[in-house]
């Protein structure tokens, strides 16, 4: 016997939309996704959004966009007829 225990919630405590996407940046494009977690924790927090690139090989300049594609995607869900 050891002295480790698992616990797993039976209900999923979020769910994430992805969103696909991309930068040109030198005439090169990189490709990411931008991670939206729907619902809040147990005590009415929002969860972060979360950009992802498809490879590991993305330029530190284009990888410091991730807080722009954010702001950018924000923007976009508040113009949004939908919302």
């Amino acid at each position: 016997m050891t002295d480790m225990e698992l616990k797993l919630n039976a209900k999923p405590s979020f769910t994430e939309v992805w969103y696909e996407g991309s930068i040109t940046y030198k005439g090169k494009e990189h490709k990411f996704w931008l991670i939206d977690p729907q619902g809040e924790d147990e005590e009415g927090r929002s969860y972060y959004y979360e950009v992802r690139w498809f490879f590991k090989q993305v330029p530190m300049e284009v990888r410091m966009m991730g807080e722009s594609i954010i702001t950018a995607y924000r923007q976009m869900q508040t113009k949004s007829p939908l919302n």
